[in-house]
């Protein structure tokens, strides 16, 4: 089967994939913010940085979302990144795949 998607409706099934998790945001309006999935207490999926705005995303996020989507590493964190400005309104600088 072919199927043809727009634009606008990948962009749209990539931010409902990183909106999934239930995530618990810790730090808030600190040095930093330290997002993690619900459930867990160790595994912080995704780290920002106020005074540099630099985000830190956890390698298995990047992988498994270049996977499903079928594209380079690289530009998957550009696409997280500009998830993550939308989500939570924190301008970000630099996106880092982030080995936990």
């Amino acid at each position: 089967m072919k199927y043809i998607i727009k634009e606008s409706q990948i962009k749209n099934m990539m931010w409902n994939y990183l909106d999934s998790p239930n995530y618990i945001v810790l730090g808030k309006e600190g040095d930093e913010i330290v997002l993690l999935r619900e459930g867990t207490s160790n595994y912080h999926d995704y780290l920002y940085t106020f005074d540099d705005k630099r985000l830190l995303v956890e390698e298995d996020i990047v992988f498994g979302f270049s996977s499903l989507f079928n594209m380079d590493p690289d530009d998957s964190l550009d696409y997280i990144g500009e998830w993550f400005e939308d989500r939570y309104g924190y301008e970000v600088n630099e996106i880092i795949n982030w080995f936990d």
